[in-house]
């Protein structure tokens, strides 16, 4: 048996697309983690990080747009958290690509997407809901 992270409406930032979005990310989190528990092969693990270039360049694109459009003022920060993410996805592709193992890679994959989950959606991005004034 696994602990998952689980969704709930004090996640929410008020978007459908974003939360969407983000809920995507949680099952991607979760998968990780059963992959983790049970075991997971190559082919797994590249698919994760396949998945991690897409939430990147569609989600992250999407969300700043979307702070954009409403005057987040801290979204130079967000972005640079953003950016964050994003050079850590290239890092799991180019360990992966290197020949680095399938488990070494899963396994600081999910340590990283758990502190995201935890520290970046749950708590980065309550900031730009709460600024924002936007609906529960």
């Amino acid at each position: 048996m696994s602990i998952h992270f689980e969704w709930n409406t004090d996640l929410s930032v008020g978007e459908a697309t974003i939360d969407t979005q983000h809920q995507q990310l949680l099952a991607q989190v979760n998968k990780l983690i059963d992959a983790m528990v049970y075991g997971a092969g190559s082919e797994e693990v590249a698919s994760a990080v396949a998945f991690l270039g897409q939430y990147a360049n569609e989600h992250l694109d999407y969300e700043e747009a979307y702070m954009e459009r409403l005057g987040f003022k801290d979204l130079a920060h967000h972005k640079t958290i953003h950016d964050d993410f994003r050079k850590k996805y290239i890092d799991f592709k180019t360990q992966l690509e290197a020949g680095m193992t399938a488990e070494s890679v899963l396994i600081e994959m999910e340590k990283f997407l758990g502190q995201w989950w935890l520290g970046h959606i749950g708590y980065e991005d309550r900031k730009y809901h709460e600024a924002l004034g936007a609906p529960a």
